[in-house]
């Protein structure tokens, strides 16, 4: 059930705080596993009437999902706008297994770059076909630096940086983070842009900035965790995927069955504190206590929360103390990265009037990366008359982030007019429920520059006016961004597990993608959250699980 009100004295046996992925996602396999062969649960549920645990997921906001975020757009019922997470790869195998295994839920190729798709750098139109030519490249890069795509570049470096990198197997970056070397100092010590600089010309790196479209991965973060992520996800054997339902759709199908096996969730309960408390049985646990001063006690509390959201609750509890050196430092290990997306619904593709139809473009313009979505009618299933089509017109994750926050706040009296819908092209689909969408429209400052920046980058001097548009920013609270990514000298092979119980007498765990391997990646926080179910609940690895 979802519920919005005051609790009552009963006691909780698992009260699970942040209603993203990691959170519904430990509620889901802790429900559906009271008949393991966790001696914990077993325990719980024997104490009860029904013979069933009770767990609770309590989010602030109104909705499942955290930073997965789905959006139908007006007039396009088969497409989603991912304003949040967007796609998995075929080698993170948890996440894989869930979706293609147990959720069974629809996929598809998600489009990656194309030799048609455009680079538009120093001014200078480029297609991804033309980097075999130095010639047409507006970069003075050495000569071994040429004729390569930004990744190759980047791969190429790590190699000098790491030689044999790309050869380590996923079992021993565990070892090597630890003990990895770059001129004599450990790696782990030093900022990925730094070792970046040390092996490939300035203009390398910033061909690799904007040619590859991302700022805050190659930035200043923990070098040895840097390099790992990268080859991962980055490799050229990499295949993405998308949801057809959105991806949104994981934690909702988990959240269907999280609640179908008894489980509660509760929306609009923002958690302001929490303390540990003696139960009747006079065991420890945790009182927590909500912002309408609702309160609940439970045996073990999972906070499934970043480390901003971490932040802003109330810190006079030992664990988030500041006065516990050892564990606000652990919290202050991950960086928090800004990201947002901007899309525009358009009644027909007008980017294949630059021979372009599917991937994604990249710019050194504070637009940085355009992805073509596509058009309803191409959907299966849809209409095929109907040539309304969906950008995501802007991706940005780094400094370019702050000159679209300007627009938004551009007016100090009066905010900046929205952007105006044409409504009659927005509802033509029937029984369209505006109401979600409407809660992301950008300004009308921002529309305009966006039409504008792509007029430039598509070298076209006309395109259609767009009739819809959703903005969301991840760096405002409580996310405080999009992911998050190990500062240098952190030790994640420690901080992980010790962040995971922060303090051993406390029934208390912290589990999501802040303090993971595989940040910025819902792969990631579901291991995390494994890892803690495994290690301190006592369950069993998922038996749906594929084969790597």
């Amino acid at each position: 059930m979802e519920t919005n009100h005051t609790f009552t004295n009963e006691i909780w046996d698992v009260a699970i705080v942040g209603g993203g992925v990691s959170g519904i996602y430990s509620g889901w396999r802790l429900i559906n596993s009271s008949s393991s062969k966790s001696e914990i649960l077993r325990d719980w549920a024997a104490k009860r009437p029904d013979g069933k645990l009770k767990i609770g997921v309590f989010e602030r906001s109104s909705r499942i999902g955290g930073r997965l975020l789905s959006l139908t757009p007006p007039g396009m019922p088969n497409m989603r706008a991912e304003l949040g997470a967007m796609h998995y790869t075929s080698n993170q195998i948890l996440l894989r297994s869930l979706i293609e295994n147990k959720l069974h839920l629809k996929t598809y190729d998600f489009p990656g770059s194309y030799p048609e798709n455009i680079l538009y750098l120093r001014g200078v139109h480029l297609r991804e076909q033309d980097l075999s030519d130095p010639e047409k490249v507006p970069y003075n890069m050495q000569w071994h630096e040429q004729r390569k795509s930004a990744s190759e570049l980047v791969a190429a470096a790590i190699e000098q940086i790491l030689p044999g990198a790309k050869n380590i197997p996923a079992s021993q970056w565990h070892e090597v983070k630890q003990t990895a070397l770059f001129d004599g100092v450990k790696l782990y010590q030093q900022g990925f842009s730094n070792v970046l600089n040390r092996v490939m010309s300035n203009e390398a790196y910033e061909f690799i900035r904007y040619a590859g479209g991302f700022d805050t991965i190659l930035s200043n973060w923990n070098a040895a965790d840097a390099i790992a992520w990268y080859l991962a996800y980055f490799g050229p054997d990499a295949q993405y995927m998308g949801l057809v339902d959105g991806f949104e759709s994981v934690a909702l199908k988990l959240k269907d069955e999280f609640v179908k096996a008894g489980g509660e969730v509760h929306l609009n309960c923002e958690l302001r504190s929490f303390n540990t408390c003696t139960l009747e049985d006079n065991t420890t646990g945790i009182e927590l206590r909500f912002q309408n001063n609702s309160t609940v006690r439970c045996r073990r509390l999972i906070l499934a929360m970043p480390r901003r959201s971490l932040e802003l609750l109330d810190r006079t509890n030992s664990i988030l103390d500041p006065n516990n050196v050892e564990v606000r430092q652990m919290i202050e290990s991950v960086s928090p990265q800004p990201l947002l997306k901007i899309f525009l619904c358009y009644e027909n593709p007008w980017w294949q009037a630059a021979k372009v139809h599917s991937g994604k473009s990249n710019t050194d313009l504070p637009v940085r990366q355009c992805y073509y979505f596509g058009t309803e009618g191409d959907k299966s299933g849809a209409d095929k008359n109907n040539r309304n089509s969906l950008m995501m017109a802007s991706y940005d994750d780094g400094h370019s982030r702050n000159y679209w926050i300007g627009m938004r706040r551009q007016q100090t009296i009066e905010q900046p007019e929205n952007f105006q819908r044409n409504q009659t092209v927005a509802d033509r689909t029937l029984d369209f429920d505006y109401s979600q969408w409407q809660k992301y429209l950008p300004s009308a400052a921002i529309v305009n520059e966006l039409q504008r920046q792509l007029k430039e980058i598509h070298g076209l001097k006309y395109i259609t006016d767009p009739y819809d548009a959703a903005y969301m920013d991840w760096g405002a609270d409580p996310f405080g961004g999009a992911y998050n990514l190990w500062k240098i000298h952190a030790k994640s092979w420690e901080i992980i597990p010790k962040m995971i119980q922060p303090v051993a007498e406390m029934p208390v765990y912290i589990c999501g993608e802040a303090y993971c391997d595989n940040q910025g990646w819902v792969d990631g926080a579901l291991q995390n959250a494994e890892l803690m179910l495994q290690t301190h609940f006592q369950l069993h690895p998922p038996d749906w699980l594929l084969s790597p």
